[in-house]
């Protein structure tokens, strides 16, 4: 970006078009994070480096949740009211959870069961 001056003095900013499309896109990003945050102001956060993790390192997403509220299996397991070896089942992708399962685990992370199944 390069800065300009106009008749009246005042100070602009000039860019590309590709910036400009760039900076659009990024405001729209940060104005649904912004409406989330006021309709799901108790929602937990992932950190970027465990959401990379998920993407693009196949770590399970109930794992990078479990991982982002600074839970061990144990004490997820627990807080769901399910076994310690069913979580990490799930996490390791031995078993195909029941829905049941599914739906203790999301309500013990207060999540949606859709954030926690690949």
């Amino acid at each position: 970006m390069n800065e300009a001056v106009n008749l009246k003095g005042e100070s602009l900013i000039v860019m590309t078009r590709a910036e400009y499309e760039d900076l659009i896109e990024d405001s729209g990003d940060i104005a649904l994070i912004r409406q989330a945050e006021i309709d799901y102001p108790d929602a937990p956060a992932m950190p970027a480096e465990i959401a990379e993790q998920i993407w693009n390192e196949g770590l399970h997403p109930l794992a990078g949740w479990r991982k982002s509220l600074g839970m061990t299996q144990a004490e997820l397991a627990a807080k769901a009211g399910v076994r310690a070896a069913s979580v990490s089942d799930i996490e390791s992708r031995k078993i195909d959870p029941r829905l049941s399962t599914l739906k203790a685990l999301a309500a013990a992370l207060k999540l949606g069961i859709e954030d926690i199944v690949d």
